[in-house]
C-alpha cells in the first residue's frame, strides 16, 4: 500500500490501465449537446407554428380519442378478466370444490351481478360438464348442460393445457344474447392436473355508445376495426347489430354504410411519416371521390391475438393542413431529432450497460446467489471502472465468507432489514441428530476417507433442513444441531422440524442402498426433536459472535436424540419427540406414543413420541 492510503492505490492503478474519461463532464457535454439540439429544432420548427396549430390540435384530439376509448376498453373488459381470475384461482385453491354446484352458482352469480358489462360466466369442468350463470332480462339464474359436442369448447381445452393465464379469445357470436362478444378463458389447475374453463363473455355493445357520445361532445368521427376490415365498434351501432350470426359474428367495412371508413385501406397519397414521427398514433391519407380522407389510428392487441385498430378520421375540408408547405420544414427537425436521439442513445448505452450488469450482480449477492455473477469487464469510464474493479473485490471475499456462514441465516438477517440481532426468548423447535455407532465406523477409516464421509453425510442432512427453511446452527463431530422459529417467526416450525426429519430419513435410505451397491456399510441415524422456549440472538465477545440458541430446549433435544440408543437400538433412523412437539403437529404427521422417560439432568420424566419415518410417511 503506498503511503497516501487505499484511494491513492486506486488511482494509480488507473493510470497504469490508461485513461478514463470523467463520467460527469460526459453526462454534462452529453445532455448539453441534446439541449442544444433540441433548442435548435423547437427554434426553428416555431417559425411555422402558426400553420401547424390546426393540425396539432386535430392530433392531440386524435389521441385523446385513442387513449380515452383504450382506457373504456380496458375498463369494460378488465372486470371480466379479474373475475374469471377469481373464480378459477379459488377452484384451484380447493377453497370451493369444484363438484359443489350450489357454492359455484352462488359465487357465479354474485360476480354477473357485481359487472353488468358481463353478459354470462361459464364453467366447463374437464369432463364438459358446464355450469353457467347468466342475465334472463333482471334476472340473474344458473344453467346446467354439457358441452362435449361443442367442437370450440374442445379445442379450447386442449389448448389450455399448456397456459398458464387468462387469454381473450377472437370476437364469438354468443347465440344466447344474439350478439357479439368477447371471450376470456382460463384454465383451472391444481398439482399441474387441469380441472376445466372458467369462461366469461362480455358484451361490446356498449363500445359503440361510447364512441358516439365522445364524437358528439368533440366533433370527431371515431372507430374501432377488429382486424383491418371487420368493424367492432362505430356510432352507428348504437342501436344494435344486425345481419350478423355465428358465421359472420362482426360486420366488414362495407357493411356499416359509412363511406369514409370504407375507404380507409384504399389508394394511399401521403403516409404522413413525417408528421407523425414523434407520436404514438400512426396515419395515412387517402383520395376518395370528391375530398381526401386522413386517418389517425393506433394498433394495439390489446385482448386476443387479433389486433385492434382505434383511430378516428377527418375530411380533407374540415382540418386546414399545410402539408406541402411543413415538409421540408418537418423534415429537417426530424432528422435532428434522430441525430440527438441516436446521441444520446449512444451514450447512454455506454454509461448503462455497466450500470446494469452491476445492478444485477448486485441483485446477485443480495440473494447470496454468488455463483450466478459473472465477470464483468472494466468501463471506459474512470468512475464506472473502479466500483466494478471495487465490486469484484468484494465478491472474491463474501465467496470465502459464505463458507462459514449458514447462507439461509445471513439472508433471513437481510431481510429483516435489523443492523444487528438482539438475543431474545423465542419459541423454537431444536432438532439433533448423530451417526449410529460412528466411533467404531471412524476407527476403520482413514482421516481422509472419514471426512468425505461426513461431508457427504451433512450435505443430505443439510438438503433436508434447508427444504422445510430451518437453520443448521452448527456441526459437532458427527452431529447436526439445527432450529426452526427464528430469527423469522415460522408459526409451525415443529411440523416443519418433522417433515425435516423424514426428508433426513428418505435421503439416507436412498443412499444406504447406494452405499450397499458400492460395497460400503449403511449407515444408522437418531434425531431428537424438542419444541420450547430458548434464548435466541448473537452469543460471544465482540470480535467473534455466533447466532445461535441457548436454553433447556436444547439440552431436551439432545436427550432425546441419545435415548433412541435405548428406544430402538436395531432402528435404521428413529426420530424421537417430545410431547410438546407432538401437540404441536397437523394431522398429515403421525407419531406413536413410546411413555415417560426420564432423561439426564431433569427431575420429571418426559412423554415421549416416535415419529413415523416410514417409506409413505416420508413421501407425503
Amino acid at each position: 500500500m503506498s503511503a497516501n492510503g487505499p484511494l491513492q492505490d486506486e488511482a494509480d492503478l488507473g493510470a497504469r490501465r490508461g485513461v478514463r474519461l470523467s463520467l460527469s463532464r460526459t453526462l454534462t457535454l452529453g445532455l448539453s449537446l441534446l439541449f442544444l439540439a433540441s433548442l435548435g429544432t423547437s427554434l426553428w420548427i416555431a417559425i411555422d407554428a402558426a400553420q401547424r396549430n390546426t393540425f396539432d390540435l386535430e392530433r392531440e384530439i386524435s389521441e385523446l380519442t385513442v387513449e380515452a376509448v383504450i382506457r373504456e376498453v380496458d375498463t369494460h373488459l378488465g372486470a371480466a378478466q379479474t373475475q374469471v381470475e377469481f373464480l378459477s384461482g379459488i377452484v384451484a385453491r380447493g377453497d370451493i370444490d369444484i363438484g359443489d354446484e350450489r357454492r359455484l352458482s352462488d359465487v357465479m352469480i354474485g360476480a354477473l351481478a357485481a359487472a353488468p358489462q358481463v353478459s354470462g360466466i361459464a364453467l366447463v369442468r374437464a369432463d364438459y360438464s358446464v355450469l353457467r350463470a347468466g342475465r334472463r332480462g333482471d334476472e340473474l339464474l344458473t344453467i346446467r348442460g354439457n358441452w362435449a359436442h361443442r367442437t370450440d369448447i374442445r379445442e379450447a381445452m386442449q389448448n389450455s393445457a399448456t397456459l398458464a393465464e387468462a387469454r381473450w379469445r377472437a370476437i364469438s357470436w354468443i347465440e344466447d344474447f344474439e350478439a357479439p362478444h368477447i371471450v376470456v378463458a382460463e384454465p383451472i389447475r391444481r398439482d399441474n392436473q387441469l380441472l376445466g374453463l372458467m369462461f366469461s363473455v362480455v358484451s361490446v355493445s356498449a363500445l359503440s355508445g361510447f364512441l358516439d357520445d365522445f364524437d358528439k361532445a368533440n366533433g370527431t368521427h371515431s372507430f374501432i376495426l377488429y382486424g383491418r376490415e371487420q368493424v367492432l365498434a362505430h356510432p352507428s351501432f348504437v342501436a344494435g347489430y344486425s345481419g350478423l350470426s355465428e358465421d359472420k359474428p362482426l360486420p366488414f367495412l362495407a357493411d356499416v354504410g359509412d363511406e369514409v371508413l370504407a375507404a380507409i385501406w384504399g389508394e394511399v397519397i401521403d403516409d404522413m411519416a413525417y408528421l407523425l414521427a414523434d407520436s404514438p398514433i400512426s396515419g395515412h391519407v387517402v383520395r376518395g371521390r370528391e375530398d381526401d380522407y386522413i386517418y389517425l389510428y393506433k394498433e394495439a392487441e390489446i385482448f386476443g391475438q387479433q389486433p385492434w385498430l382505434l383511430g378516428v378520421y377527418f375530411r380533407g375540408h374540415e382540418v386546414d393542413l399545410p402539408l406541402r408547405r411543413l415538409l421540408l420544414a418537418a423534415a429537417l427537425g426530424i432528422l435532428i431529432l434522430v441525430l440527438a436521439i441516436i446521441c444520446g442513445l449512444l451514450l447512454a448505452r455506454s454509461i448503462v450497460r455497466p450500470l446494469r450488469r452491476l445492478a444485477a450482480a448486485s441483485r446477485s449477492v443480495q440473494r447470496l446467489e454468488l455463483e450466478s455473477v459473472e465477470p464483468m469487464r472494466g468501463s471506459l469510464f474512470s468512475e464506472l471502472d473502479v466500483a466494478i474493479k471495487a465490486f469484484e473485490s468484494m465478491l472474491a471475499g463474501l465467496k470465502g465468507f459464505e463458507t462459514y456462514v449458514p447462507k439461509n441465516l445471513v439472508l433471513r438477517l437481510v431481510r429483516s432489514g435489523e443492523p444487528s440481532v438482539r438475543s431474545a426468548e423465542r419459541q423454537v423447535t431444536v432438532l439433533f441428530t448423530d451417526i449410529v455407532d460412528f466411533t467404531a465406523i471412524g476407527a476403520r477409516l482413514s482421516p481422509t476417507q472419514l471426512a468425505a464421509l461426513l461431508n457427504a453425510h451433512f450435505t443430505l442432512l443439510a438438503e433436508a433442513i434447508e427444504e422445510e427453511e430451518g437453520t443448521v446452527d452448527k456441526y459437532i463431530g458427527d452431529s447436526i444441531m439445527a432450529f426452526w422459529g427464528a430469527p423469522t417467526d415460522q408459526p409451525d416450525h415443529a411440523a416443519r422440524a418433522c417433515r425435516a426429519a423424514q426428508g433426513m430419513a428418505r435421503r439416507l435410505r436412498a443412499e444406504n442402498v447406494r452405499r450397499g451397491g458400492a460395497g460400503e456399510e449403511p449407515l444408522g441415524l437418531r434425531i431428537g426433536i424438542h419444541s420450547g422456549l430458548a434464548i435466541v440472538g448473537n452469543v460471544g465477545a465482540p470480535g467473534r459472535v455466533n447466532y445461535t440458541l441457548i436454553g433447556d430446549t436444547v439440552n431436551i433435544a439432545q436427550r432425546l436424540e441419545a435415548l433412541g440408543k435405548e428406544v430402538a437400538p436395531e432402528a435404521d433412523v428413529i426420530a424421537l419427540l417430545s410431547a410438546e412437539t407432538k401437540a404441536a403437529l397437523d394431522a398429515g404427521l403421525e407419531a406413536k406414543a413410546l411413555g415417560r422417560f426420564d432423561l439426564r439432568g431433569r427431575e420429571e420424566p418426559l412423554d415421549v413420541y416416535r415419529l413415523d419415518l416410514s417409506d409413505s410417511a416420508a413421501e407425503r
